[in-house]
């Protein structure tokens, strides 16, 4: 699997205890990361709405979805190709634009 800025892929979460330590993640690096083929820059999407949070509505994704309502949420990871369990679909590119923004938000 080689995802895209856009694409959301399953992998194991730094953030989570227990047996259940997956979770679904949108890729938002783009072609200039210096080991973007493999390692991402990604951002945690959860079941849990927290301030700031960004729904995932049906209309947001091109392909797949998630079962349950989610959120994009603003924790950030740097996923390995070699960790992905699955590829869960992809988010539209105006989306995953303002997902950025608000990101570089919090970095600024």
């Amino acid at each position: 699997m080689q995802p895209e800025r856009g694409d959301v892929v399953r992998s194991s979460d730094p953030f989570k205890l227990g047996d259940d330590r997956q979770r679904p993640w949108l890729i938002v690096n783009n072609d200039t990361h210096p080991f973007g083929d493999q390692q991402y820059i990604a951002v945690a999407i959860s079941t849990k709405e927290y301030d700031d949070s960004l729904p995932l509505t049906d209309d947001l994704w091109e392909f797949g979805g998630v079962p349950r309502d989610s959120f994009v949420s603003w924790a950030v990871h740097s996923p390995r190709k070699k960790d992905f369990v699955a590829w869960q679909g992809r988010l539209e590119e105006t989306f995953v634009d303002r997902v950025v923004e608000q990101v570089e938000v919090y970095l600024r």
